[in-house]
């Protein structure tokens, strides 16, 4: 029969071999035998151990991936409330808007009434186009 030393979670080591079991409450302390009926006890538990484990392991990441789709979501609305910003800012930088484009026409900063900056901090994408 095949040698196993098997860790167990809760510091024990579970050695066994030619139906002898050998349990050692830590590494170092001196392994007492005992019989296969414990010895598959003490795995069972451990099995069971391990499987509440893997399943809070699982929930964890799936929050983790929910948060993660989350926040990826968060960074495209900023993006596209940035870009608004950004494009309301240049309209409002840019020279030709304090400028008089023809003679009889005045500047566009005359007419915009603050209108750019209402539309990028309203969040109407299509309207943001100022260049």
């Amino acid at each position: 029969m095949k040698e196993f030393k098997v860790n167990l979670s809760k510091g024990e080591v579970l050695y066994t071999g030619s139906y002898i079991c050998t349990l050692s409450k830590t590494p170092a302390s001196t392994p007492e035998q005992i019989t296969l009926e414990p010895a598959a006890e003490k795995l069972a538990e451990e099995v069971i151990m391990q499987q509440a484990m893997n399943r809070e392991h699982q929930r964890q990441q799936d929050i983790a991936t929910n948060q993660f789709r989350q926040a990826q979501k968060d960074i495209k609305l900023l993006q596209a409330e940035n870009m608004r910003y950004r494009n309301a800012l240049e309209f409002y930088a840019n020279e030709t808007t304090y400028t008089n484009e023809f003679e009889d026409c005045l500047p566009a900063i005359v007419m915009d009434w603050g209108a750019v900056a209402k539309i990028a901090l309203k969040g109407d994408a299509e309207r943001c186009h100022y260049k």
